[in-house]
């Protein structure tokens, strides 16, 4: 790909006419047959609602994961929404519950589901849709 020296940062950092000149620049050197190529390789990408995943918190304890949050961002790092997962356990160590929550832009709590485990070798169920 002809844009791999830059990074999300710089993308985000960049005025329009910034981003214009860094595409010229790298189009302009390329032969017919290679822009070609380039515009086949990316003709069937939707660039509409990208989102990006970032680990934004993780905290575990001794017997594993306690709380891991993974945050949305669009192409210009605006928050779209996260995910929030928490672990509980049985104090034997083994998973309790796990919490699911999906929150919007705002971490306003848009819907949550906990999956129940068992010590006893039944398979977990979902106890909150």
């Amino acid at each position: 790909m002809p844009f791999e020296d830059l990074t999300l940062e710089q993308l985000r950092a960049a005025t329009k006419e910034q981003i214009i000149t860094k595409i010229v620049d790298k189009l302009t050197p390329m032969t017919r047959k290679k822009l070609c190529e380039f515009i086949w390789t990316i003709k069937d990408v939707r660039f509409e609602g990208v989102s990006i995943t970032t680990l934004t918190m993780n905290h575990d304890v001794p017997e594993g994961q306690l709380i891991r949050i993974y945050e949305n961002t669009d192409i210009l790092g605006n928050k779209l929404g996260s995910t929030k997962t928490e672990w509980t356990y049985y104090p034997t160590g083994e998973v309790d519950t796990i919490t699911i929550s999906e929150l919007d832009a705002l971490d306003v709590v848009i819907s949550t589901k906990t999956i129940k485990h068992f010590t006893d070798g039944r398979q977990p169920v979902l106890v909150s849709p």
